[in-house]
C-alpha cells in the first residue's frame, strides 16, 4: 500500500522546481525615477497582483482537479487490493483444505497396509 504514495512523492520531487517557479511570481519592484507618478507604479503593481491572484486561482483549480484524479486512482488502486487479498485468501483456505486432505489420506494409507 505505500508503493501508490512513493509514487506521488517521487511526482511531486521531480516536478518541485517547476512548481515552485510557477507559484513564486516575480512583481515590480519600486523603481519610482523609471515611472512618472506614484500612481503609475502602484497601478502598475495593482495590475500585476490581480494578475498572479487570477493565474493562482487558475493553478489552484488545475491542481485541485489534478488531486481528484489521485485521489480517484488512489481509491481504485485500494480496491483493487482488496479485491486481491481477498482472493488471496481464498486460495490460502483452498490450500490448507487440500493439504489436510493430503495428510489424512496418507494417513490412512500408512495406516490401512
Amino acid at each position: 500500500m505505500a508503493v501508490p504514495w512513493l509514487v506521488v512523492g517521487k511526482l511531486v520531487l521531480n516536478n518541485l522546481d517547476t512548481i515552485i517557479g510557477v507559484v513564486r511570481p516575480a512583481f515590480t519592484r519600486r523603481k519610482v525615477e523609471a515611472l512618472p507618478t506614484q500612481a503609475d507604479l502602484l497601478n502598475q503593481q495593482i495590475a500585476e497582483l490581480q494578475a498572479a491572484a487570477s493565474s493562482n486561482a487558475e493553478q489552484i483549480k488545475e491542481l485541485a482537479a489534478q488531486l481528484k484524479e489521485v485521489v480517484a486512482a488512489l481509491e481504485q488502486a485500494a480496491t483493487d487490493a482488496a479485491a486481491e487479498r481477498a482472493k488471496n485468501r481464498r486460495l490460502s483456505q483452498a490450500a490448507i483444505v487440500a493439504s489436510v486432505v493430503a495428510v489424512l489420506l496418507a494417513g490412512v494409507l500408512v495406516f490401512a497396509r
